[in-house]
């Protein structure tokens, strides 16, 4: 999916949404480090410049506490290329 400029040009090429699995980590800010570096994996699985979490689209991040006091933390964002850059498998472009 595209999204375009004003002058109706495409500038960034967005997949389908990418989920984390559960990462766990002694602090909330541990566990949500975690759970985007997880992310970013699985993201980056699909092609070089889809694993920058801070590029993603549709963000979500959530926490929740663990046992023996850790916490919980799942990401899940649309991953995006850097602006102007297309897949490099033109079968990805559908996605």
């Amino acid at each position: 999916m595209f999204s375009a400029t004003s002058d109706g040009r495409a500038d960034t090429f967005c997949a389908a949404t990418v989920k984390s699995g559960i990462a766990t980590g002694t602090t909330e800010a541990e566990a949500k480090t975690a759970a985007t570096t997880w992310w970013s994996s699985r993201a980056g699985a699909l092609g070089e410049g889809y694993q920058v979490w801070d590029r993603a689209k549709d963000k979500s991040l959530s926490c929740d506490p663990g046992p023996s006091g850790t916490f919980r933390c799942k990401a899940s964002a649309r991953p995006c290329l850097p602006d102007g850059k297309l897949p490099d498998d033109p079968q990805k472009r559908d996605l």
